[in-house]
Parts: structure tokens; C-alpha cells; sequence
């Protein structure tokens, strides 16, 4: 397993995570399902809608047609997060980054499977392994034919593109892996990767910039599938400067288009089984997310809200800061400038530091000289060991609210299906006692079930029976009738209603 990361590793991975990326273009229309078992006969998808040019103002056609292997299938949520972790991989390797000089960088992406189970939280055995290697698989068999579709962002226009996501990929399988690696330590080589190669079309929309950040810790931390898939598309409506604060889609788009659910799928059972996906994200406290479903004449919209914590009004909380860090004996030009370069989070995440270096005698000049210096710097500097902002803090408390939300509304479902199982039995072990005829058979019936019985059930009959109870005595000749209805219902192999 390896020596466990120390508190400073941990935290600088977590800031890893945390700027993730995502590309844009294949957040409008899911390329993997809902279900978590792999479809094989959905060969092919198409999607098109009506808009305008957004160079001439012209009507057009756009369509969107997505081909999946015929082996493999189409991708599953697993395949998701997967394609997020390479995405990932990606980016801190530079390929979003526009190559130095005009030159042409390669689409080529290097990782090891660990690596990726790491990104992901997923534990380290035989079933991540392969959960990634089907991920390449069905990944690679994707095939875009986009036309009027795509979105090329260095020119800001819709154009045509036939495309895969991944052209190639060497996954080092893990037994090979670990050889692999025995080799090349003993040769003084370093450690072999796998990878994959993008395709054109992939490598050129990164360098055009057309990616949105993506909090991959918090994309983890939520254990709907759907609610990952719900939040990425979000993501791409309330994207962090943007002043949108409502996005309102039809209910069966939402649910097809860009979450994956099939075509054909009856409202109420979309809205039913997308609803515990939006209440985890409410309930995270993501976005300040709220919804509404509106429901009219067969058709069904959902309407999400947006709230921002600090609307407009920027200029109070920033002479605010100004003064804060003033009073905390930064010059007033330093402190000026520093609100300026910087988001409130970085200012109120330095102050912290620079009190908690204090507290602990860490520091070899005054607090404000720090400071100050801190906020010079693009960068934060790196966080000391045992240092919590009170951001991380809030975050921890409401990933963990949200986790223990998710698990009470787990609970409720699992109690509510259980009481549907348990009364669709008792309706059908009515029919049952119905079916015997009339009052002399049902008793023969109680009579037969007493005599195969558990001992514990005729002798608390019998005992309830004597001591005059006879709504407990009936309530154990119950029992024991319904075990032998559900033995008999097994024996005739008819389908029997789990108690």
C-alpha cells in the first residue's frame, strides 16, 4: 500500500484536485448513461435543435450524432470519472497550456493507473484496475459527427467536426506494471506510464481554452452518479465569473440529453429519479443551488436557481478588506494593490496563515512584513503543516453534511421500498388465504402450518392461547401460516415475496 502521505502532501494534493479541468463541448450532450450497467444496443444516439449562427444571425440545423463500440458499448458513469481524472493528468502535464514559441505540442497524455485511482478516492484492487481499462475501452470506441455543433472557441464559431475523444491508449495491465517497474529500477530508468493520445479535435479545443475549472475533491465527494454528471453540466451554466444566476432546461432534455437517461422514459419517472441527484447538490450547498419542476399540459421544465453569496455590490467588502489589512499593519498601498491582484479568499486565507505562523512563533519578522510579502506573490505560499482556513473548515462541514444527508435519504429510501415489499407480500398472502375458499379450509391451512412450524411458534401460540391473549396467539398462528404460504409458493416455483 505504501507510507501514508504526510498532513503537507495531503493538503497540496487536495489543492491538485481542486483544479481539475473539463471540456465544454461534451458536457451539452452526455456520452455515457445513466446506468451503471454497460448498454450494448444502443449502437448510436442523435440530437438536434434549431439556433441561430452566431456569426451571421442565420437559422441553422444543428445535429450531434454519437456512435458507441459494438463490443464495449457506451460509457457508464465510471467512465466519467475516469475521462475527469485524465483530463486532470492532462492539464498539470501542460496540454492546455498553448505551446511556447507557436510551436505544436502532442496530445499525448502519461499516467499510471494508480495515479488515477488516487484522483478519484477509489480503493487500490483488482476492480479499479479493470474499471479503468473498460473505461479506455468504451471511450476510445466514441465517435462524434457534429454538424453546426461544435463549438470552435478561437474563432467563436459552430462548426462541423467528425471526431473521436481518445485515439489511442497503452494501459499497462497491473502484474506487468509492477515488472515493468522492477526493470526499470534496477537499470536506474525511470518508472514506466501508460497513456493515452487525444484526438486533434480534443488537444485543439484545450489549447483554444475551451475548458472549465473543475473542483474535482468536491466532484468525489458526491456519491449520486447522476449528481457528478448534474454538477459538471452546471458547472458550464454558473461557471464562477458568470453573472447567470437561473438556468431553466425541459425536464426530458435535462434528463436525455445531458445526463443520459433513455429516450422514451415517462416524466414522472424522470423527475422521480433525478431528484435525489439535485438534493444532493442543494444539500452540498454547491452554486447555493434551488430548483423548481414546472409541470404544465404533458411537459415538464426544471428550473435551477443560482444564489451568489455577494451580489453587486463589490466595492464595500473591498474597502473592507483594504481596512483589515490596514489595521493588521500592512501599508495601505500594499493593502490596495493586494485586493486589487486578489480574490477575498486568497486575502482572508493569507491573513489566517500569516495569524497562525504568528501563534506558533514561526515567524523571524514582524506579522504585517509577512503579510505583506504573502500578498505580493501570484502564488499563495505554500501552507504550514497543521494549517486549516476557516474556508477548508466550512467546506469540510458541509461536504460532511451533505454526505450524512445523502446517507439519512438512503436510509429512508431502503425503509420505503422495504415497506413496499413487505406490503405487496401481505396483499398477496391475503389472496392467498382467499383463494383456500372458506372458513373450515383456511383453518385446516392454520392447523397444517402450526404442525410445520419452528417449536418457538406453536409453543407461544399455545402459550399466548392459555393465558388468554388471543390477539398475540393469532399474531404467532399468522407466522406461522405465512412460512408455509411462502415454502409452498417456492416449492410450486411461483415467484415468492422476500419477507
Amino acid at each position: 500500500m505504501g507510507r501514508k502521505p504526510s498532513t503537507e502532501e495531503e493538503r497540496a494534493f487536495l489543492a491538485y484536485l481542486r483544479s481539475g479541468r473539463d471540456e465544454m463541448n461534451l458536457l451539452e450532450h452526455s456520452i455515457s448513461s445513466a446506468n451503471k450497467n454497460v448498454d450494448r444496443t444502443t449502437r448510436s444516439l442523435g440530437f438536434s435543435q434549431d439556433a441561430r449562427d452566431p456569426e451571421t444571425g442565420e437559422p441553422v440545423r444543428r445535429t450531434w450524432t454519437v456512435t458507441f463500440s459494438a463490443a464495449y458499448g457506451r460509457p457508464v458513469p465510471k467512465d466519467d470519472d475516469v475521462f475527469v481524472a485524465l483530463m486532470k493528468v492532462s492539464q498539470a502535464q501542460g496540454l492546455m497550456d498553448k505551446p511556447a514559441s507557436g510551436g505544436v505540442g502532442a496530445p499525448q497524455a502519461y499516467f499510471t493507473s494508480r495515479q488515477l485511482i488516487r484522483i478519484l478516492g477509489w480503493g487500490d484492487n483488482g476492480r479499479s484496475y479493470r474499471a479503468i481499462d473498460d473505461a479506455l475501452n468504451r471511450l476510445c470506441g466514441v465517435r462524434i459527427d457534429a454538424t453546426n455543433y461544435f463549438y470552435d472557441n478561437a474563432s467563436k464559431l459552430w462548426v462541423d467536426r467528425k471526431f473521436g475523444i481518445i485515439e489511442d491508449a497503452y494501459l499497462y495491465e497491473r502484474a506487468k506494471y509492477d515488472r515493468a517497474k522492477r526493470r526499470a529500477v534496477a537499470a536506474g530508468e525511470a518508472h514506466p506510464q501508460s497513456w493515452i493520445r487525444w484526438s486533434d479535435v480534443m488537444y485543439e479545443s484545450f489549447q483554444a481554452g475551451y475548458v472549465r475549472k473543475l473542483d474535482i475533491e468536491f466532484y468525489r465527494s458526491l456519491t449520486n452518479p447522476i449528481a457528478r454528471k448534474l454538477f459538471r453540466y452546471l458547472g458550464k451554466q454558473f461557471w464562477e465569473k458568470s453573472a447567470r444566476t437561473k438556468h431553466e432546461i425541459d425536464l426530458v432534455e435535462l434528463c436525455v440529453e445531458k445526463l443520459g437517461y433513455k429516450q422514451g422514459t415517462a416524466i414522472p419517472e424522470l423527475q422521480r429519479r433525478v431528484a435525489p441527484a439535485i438534493a444532493e447538490l442543494e444539500a452540498s450547498g454547491v452554486f447555493g443551488l434551488r430548483h423548481q419542476f414546472d409541470r404544465r399540459y404533458g411537459t415538464c421544465r426544471v428550473v435551477f436557481h443560482r444564489q451568489r453569496t455577494k451580489p453587486k455590490q463589490q466595492d464595500k467588502p473591498a474597502k473592507g478588506m483594504v481596512k483589515t489589512l490596514v489595521e493588521l499593519g500592512v501599508r495601505r498601498q500594499d493593502a490596495e494593490a493586494a485586493v486589487a491582484k486578489h480574490a477575498p479568499g486568497r486575502i482572508v486565507e493569507d491573513i489566517e496563515d500569516s495569524a497562525f505562523r504568528e501563534q506558533r512563533g514561526m515567524l523571524k519578522k514582524s506579522r504585517a512584513g509577512f503579510l505583506a510579502a504573502m500578498l505580493r506573490s501570484d502564488d499563495p505560499f505554500p501552507r504550514p503543516v497543521g494549517f486549516v482556513s476557516s474556508s477548508d473548515r466550512t467546506r469540510q462541514k458541509q461536504l460532511a453534511a451533505a454526505k450524512q444527508q445523502a446517507t439519512q435519504r438512503a436510509a429512508v429510501e431502503q425503509a420505503s421500498k422495504k415497506a413496499e415489499r413487505t406490503a405487496a407480500r401481505d396483499d398477496a398472502f391475503l389472496q392467498f388465504l382467499e383463494s383456500l375458499g372458506g372458513e373450515a379450509e383456511r383453518e385446516a391451512f392454520a392447523d397444517q402450518a402450526l404442525a410445520a412450524a419452528k417449536p418457538l411458534y406453536r409453543q407461544q401460540y399455545r402459550q399466548r392461547l392459555a393465558a388468554g391473549d388471543k390477539r398475540a396467539a393469532e399474531q404467532f398462528r399468522r407466522f406461522a401460516m405465512m412460512q408455509l404460504w411462502q415454502r409452498t409458493v417456492k416449492s410450486s416455483r411461483q415467484p415468492a415475496l422476500a419477507s
